[in-house]
């Protein structure tokens, strides 16, 4: 009796097992990721790296060659690093990267520069923060130079 119970169990058990490797057949193809970044056209007619909800990303001269930001507490109140988890930094392709701020989070790069996003920016393809203190600049792709 108990080989036939063992049985019985074993086989109701196997097509939950099929099912837990496999998944479900009928359920939805798990939706994509969105991207982390975007382009976005400014009034001028430029092409901008933006991140996913199309705000304008910015590169800080200072950073420039230093693989480390340079814009930190007060200054990233208002320049508020693109931030990353390991999987999503691990996914990256050039030109993107990403490096550990001192906190030890991880911060997007593009060509290796640090990417921040301008708080006072509010909209698709705001500008607004492009050229604040001569060392602010957004990214513009077309050229694939940083200003």
């Amino acid at each position: 009796m108990k080989r036939s119970i063992l049985a019985l169990v074993g086989f109701q058990i196997l097509p939950l097992m099929v099912m837990a490797d496999y998944g479900d057949p009928t359920a939805p193809a798990p939706k994509p990721t969105p991207s982390l970044v975007t382009t976005v056209t400014n009034a001028e007619g430029e092409k901008l790296i933006a991140d996913s909800t199309g705000r304008t990303l910015y590169v800080f001269d200072v950073d420039q060659g230093s693989n480390t930001s340079k814009c930190n507490e007060a200054c990233a109140e208002v320049w508020p690093p693109y931030l990353l988890d390991a999987k999503e930094a691990a996914a990256l392709e050039a030109p993107l990267g990403s490096i550990e701020r001192a906190n030890k989070k991880l911060q997007l790069t593009y060509d290796g520069r640090p990417v921040y996003i301008y708080a006072f920016d509010r909209g698709q393809a705001d500008e607004k923060g492009d050229g604040i203190g001569g060392v602010w600049h957004y990214i513009e792709i077309e050229s694939k130079e940083k200003r």
